[in-house]
């Protein structure tokens, strides 16, 4: 089954919301309860005791976004808002330019600028109807403070008309909202503060509504969305609700400074935020009022903190959610890469599928080759067909004696099998008594049977090749398979960690432009850091590291020492991972018969917290042995370096050794893999010479009875699992060390006992002279020996 698909470009969109499309408000709907209460209300905000705009400017944004009829049903309630002031010719001015504009509304048709036409004509009707009551009624003149008044208050209305309708669509949303921008928040403050300012301040022995629901809400947005956002709405609820008064500065303090203490006690629950609040703001009480009404502040900040107790959590933190706007692009970038990873999934298992099947097809080609019995019967019709065809005999021979005929040509290819060749001599006793072309047939049978020879020698060549190229594709295959395990392993992206390290290293001076946290497939941290390059002062080296291990509480390191920058030299990126727990050295001694080695070997890191030491023997000694070992160990370098399975590389090498030559060609392989992380050691032996590892004063073999690679096309690979411990060493020699003394390798375990150092250079160097020595000082064979210490990192 083929699948296909394609994976949309990922794009970050801020909602934004058409005011030319209109919502049909349903009129009796309990989620526009807050409509309602809000239009009434803010109608009667006063600002300086004479300024009302917000009415007008509510309305006009209402305006932009519903239907007639709803407006025309906010208008009349934003009327009794305004006529509930009782200020008389005052609300009667703000009446008047509702009603212009409710009949306006039936004569603008929608546009792009309809929101700018609303806010204009609502700001001049306003200025014309304030001027004429101001003069015809209140102050029944013309005074240039009134005219100051009029425009001060019409740009009001401009400006808070943008303002509200921005935020309309979170009133007006049909659908179930779950996040809202930082944006529709202010508005949602700024729209509360006006509401809970409208209010009739009723009193209750001194204690004061308004205060009371100012209070709750500041405490609310607090311990919801942190101190910043607590500290604005504060200030702004002050600012609304004392706005006429003299003491405005002071209210403005008292909110700002409660909204700030809840936001910075949420952390340690409802119960210590609640008494923080209500200690903050009578402290805050007495140093700027008086003592008189420490009771009343006492009360006023108590039973909002009883009802905010009330309240479950689960709504505390659903109120979050819907605000968090940046926690919710993090899910959808979480949701979108989930998405990538299902498509890319899916791609890598149809190239797995396909990969694998075209490995099987090979081995079955490899497997389905002619048999040795079909390969005799078409030698055994050639020679018939040569020297029998002219023959006198030929009728007596093939037709009335054909079963002893047939067996007696069996035979001579037998025999010429075994012996190589044969004259007329060596045939088959049936064959000499009925033959007459005795020589002819021994000499066409040597022919043949040595085409036959040539022939099987490529053919096992081909044979071979078509192995490597089943194992190098079944390697492929498992290498995609890998990939798809990697691709459905979830990565986890730290985003507050990225916060933190960032905040660590401004707070450092350290210069960057971004970073990136994750924790990888082994549940390590990784972090990238992209800034601009240092030209060469490895400040990353120096400094980065210490900051970063610090800020994460591990130990982190950089996985490189170099950095990678772009093309255009704008900008460099280094990346610390998670430092393993295990540190390993290695030392090497070699002697050599001749004047090149026949041992080769290699060690290291190869990534993903694992070192590797291999070490391989070739066949004899010299340049042909030589050859033989950096073969293996360059392919299986190249092998385990692009990620294969190591049982998939060690095969493919047996192939590449049967392959290259006629003649016999072999070599062994030692690895060690240790993973550093773990301490596990993992030891895979074809061939090679037993691996000692001393741990304290005990010695443990390691030891196969396996043959090298190159010889059979099929090989067994077996590994043997040890847990390493602190301060171990592994020695692994090749068979020239171990052939130096007849006792093998009870005398170098012997050595290595007494051998009392700690340096792994010392201990090759001691163990290689003692070799020499079994030898009468002399070089017998190729001897290397590679001593691995292993310690645990503190």
């Amino acid at each position: 089954m083929m699948y296909k698909g394609a994976a949309l470009s990922y794009k970050r969109f801020d909602r934004e919301y058409n005011v030319n499309q209109k919502e049909k408000l349903n009129l009796y709907a309990y989620q526009y309860l807050l409509l309602y209460v809000a239009m009434f209300f803010i109608s009667r905000v006063f600002l300086l005791k004479t300024l009302m705009p917000f009415g007008i400017a509510f309305f006009s944004a209402i305006f932009t976004v519903l239907d007639k009829k709803s407006t025309l049903l906010l208008g009349i309630i934003s009327i009794l808002g305004y006529l509930s002031t009782s200020q008389e010719y005052l609300s009667y001015s703000h009446v008047i330019t509702l009603l212009c504009l409710m009949v306006l509304m039936f004569f603008i048709k929608d546009s792009k600028n309809k929101i700018l036409k609303i806010s204009i004509l609502a700001s001049l009707f306003n200025m014309i109807s304030s001027m004429f009551f101001h003069i015809k009624y209140i102050t029944k003149g013309f005074l240039a403070y009134d005219l100051f008044l009029a425009l001060l208050e019409s740009l009001m209305i401009l400006t808070s008309c943008y303002i509200f309708a921005y935020g309309m669509p979170a009133f007006l949303n049909s659908k179930k909202r779950k996040v809202f921008s930082k944006e529709e928040l202010i508005c949602f403050a700024l729209l509360f503060s006006g509401i809970v300012s409208g209010i009739w301040d009723i009193k209750y022995f001194n204690m004061s509504l308004k205060n009371i629901i100012g209070f709750f809400l500041v405490l609310f947005a607090g311990y919801v969305k942190g101190a910043e956002t607590g500290a604005t709405i504060g200030a702004a609820i002050g600012f609304m609700i004392s706005i006429s008064d003299a003491k405005m500065p002071i209210f403005v303090g008292i909110y700002a400074i409660c909204g700030l203490i809840s936001g910075v006690f949420r952390e340690v629950g409802k119960i210590v935020t609640c008494i923080a609040f209500v200690a903050s703001s009578i402290l805050f009480y007495l140093y700027t009022i008086n003592f008189i009404d420490i009771d009343i502040v006492f009360l006023d900040t108590l039973i909002p903190c009883a009802v905010f107790m009330l309240i479950p959590k689960r709504v505390y933190d659903r109120v979050s959610d819907m605000f968090d706007r940046e926690k919710r692009m993090i899910e959808l970038q979480k949701s979108y890469i989930e998405r990538i990873k299902d498509v890319t999934g899916l791609k890598l298992k149809d190239i797995f599928n396909t990969v694998s099947a075209l490995s099987k097809i090979l081995e079955e080609n490899v497997n389905n080759e002619l048999s040795k019995k079909s390969e005799i019967n078409e030698l055994v019709e050639k020679l018939a067909y040569k020297v029998c065809t002219n023959c006198v005999r030929k009728n007596l021979c093939w037709d009335k004696e054909l079963y002893y005929t047939y067996n007696s040509y069996n035979e001579l290819l037998r025999y010429i099998e075994k012996k190589g060749t044969v004259g007329p001599d060596d045939l088959p006793v049936e064959l000499k008594k009925k033959c007459q072309k005795p020589t002819e047939l021994s000499r066409e049978a040597n022919h043949l049977l040595e085409i036959l020879r040539i022939n099987n020698r490529w053919r096992n060549k081909i044979i071979n090749s078509r192995k490597i190229v089943a194992e190098q594709t079944k390697g492929v295959s498992e290498l995609v398979r890998t990939m798809m395990e990697e691709v459905a392993t979830s990565v986890e992206f730290k985003n507050d960690i990225e916060e933190e390290i960032a905040v660590a290293l401004d707070r450092k001076g350290l210069e960057f432009d971004d970073v990136l946290a994750i924790k990888n497939s082994r549940g390590k941290f990784e972090v990238t850091i992209y800034r601009k390059p240092c030209s060469g002062k490895q400040l990353c080296s120096k400094e980065y590291g210490k900051i970063i291990s610090k800020t994460l509480g591990v130990n982190m390191e950089k996985e490189s020492t170099n950095c990678s920058i772009n093309k255009k030299g704008s900008m460099c990126q280094f990346r610390f991972v998670e430092a393993v727990n295990y540190s390993v050295v290695t030392a090497v001694s070699k002697l050599s018969k001749e004047k090149i080695s026949g041992d080769s070997y290699t060690f290291g890191n190869i990534g993903k917290g694992r070192y590797m030491v291999a070490l391989s023997d070739g066949m004899g000694s010299g340049a042909i042995a030589s050859n033989e070992s950096k073969t293996t160990i360059t392919l299986l370098e190249e092998f385990i370096e692009a990620g294969f399975e190591r049982n998939t590389a060690i095969k493919a090498i047996n192939s590449v050794l049967v392959l290259r030559s006629c003649d016999e060609c072999f070599a062994t392989i030692d690895m060690s893999l240790i993973d550093l992380y773990s301490g596990i050691g993992e030891f895979i032996k074809i061939g090679s010479a037993p691996t000692f590892i001393k741990s304290g004063l005990n010695i443990d073999i390691v030891k196969s009875m396996s043959i090298p690679i190159g010889i059979l096309d099929d090989i067994d690979i077996e590994s043997q699992i040890i847990q390493l411990k602190n301060g171990d060493m592994i020695i692994t020699v090749s068979d020239g060390v171990i052939d130096s003394s007849s006792k093998k390798e009870k005398w170098l375990m012997d050595i290595i006992i007494k051998c009392d150092s700690g340096n792994p250079k010392d201990v090759a160097d001691y163990i290689l002279h003692k070799a020499k020595e079994n030898y009468g000082n002399e070089i017998g064979d190729d001897m290397t020996v590679i001593v691995t210490k292993i310690w645990k990192n503190i």
